[in-house]
Parts: structure tokens; C-alpha cells; sequence
């Protein structure tokens, strides 16, 4: 599994993620947004799942506290990753759920991606 986080010039935070998305890679990325983000304004994600395949089994994935401590300084998130993914993404980000937009495109739509968020 591979995660691996940047910040780009425009301020955007582009998460790549491939293979297998395991709970420790879940704590160690939300441990990295907690030290990032600037709790004065609103950021946006753009989540990159190239080669992804999957939520690992193990942990609590129904630990929601960074979600809910750092919803309010999160503007949008979307996610570019193979269709099957779709609903999956959209599940695990709480789309529809949280003060963040959440918006899922398929696979060579990055472009679309970016000019959704901004």
C-alpha cells in the first residue's frame, strides 16, 4: 500500500493512494492532515486511487473523531479512481453526510476533478 501526500503551489492537497488502504495508513495520513491543515481556512483534497484495491480488514474504520474534528476546514474533496469504486468512496467519505462536498470521478477525469474543485 502506498500513500503518499503533497501540498501543490495553489494550496491544493493531492492524497495518492494505491493498493491496499490499511487502518495504520489511515491513522498516519489523518496524524499528517492534523499537522497540516490551517485551521483558519477552508482546503481542498483531491484524492488520487491509482492501483487501488481496497479498505484493509483490520482496525476501526468506524473511528470518525478526525472527520468530525476537521469537517469544518474542508471545502471539497474529490476523488478520481476506477468506477467500481465509486459508491465504496463515496460511503467511506460520508458524502452527503458532512459539511464538505464530496464528489467521485472515474478514472482519467482528474482534469474534471480539478476544475470541480477550483
Amino acid at each position: 500500500m502506498g500513500v503518499k501526500g503533497e501540498k501543490e503551489p495553489s494550496g491544493l492537497y493531492i492524497l495518492r493512494i494505491s493498493g491496499v488502504f490499511t487502518n495504520q495508513d489511515r491513522k498516519e495520513m489523518e496524524a499528517a492532515g492534523r499537522a497540516e491543515i490551517d485551521r483558519r481556512s477552508k482546503i481542498k483534497i483531491l484524492i488520487l486511487a491509482d492501483g487501488f484495491a481496497g479498505w484493509g480488514k483490520e482496525g476501526d474504520w468506524g473511528d470518525i473523531r478526525f472527520m468530525l474534528e476537521y469537517d469544518p476546514y474542508m471545502e471539497k474533496i474529490a476523488v478520481v479512481a476506477d468506477e467500481k469504486w465509486r459508491d465504496p468512496f463515496l460511503m467511506y467519505l460520508a458524502a452527503g453526510h458532512r459539511k464538505a462536498a464530496v464528489e467521485f470521478f472515474p478514472s482519467g477525469e482528474e482534469s474534471k476533478a480539478r476544475t470541480w474543485l477550483g
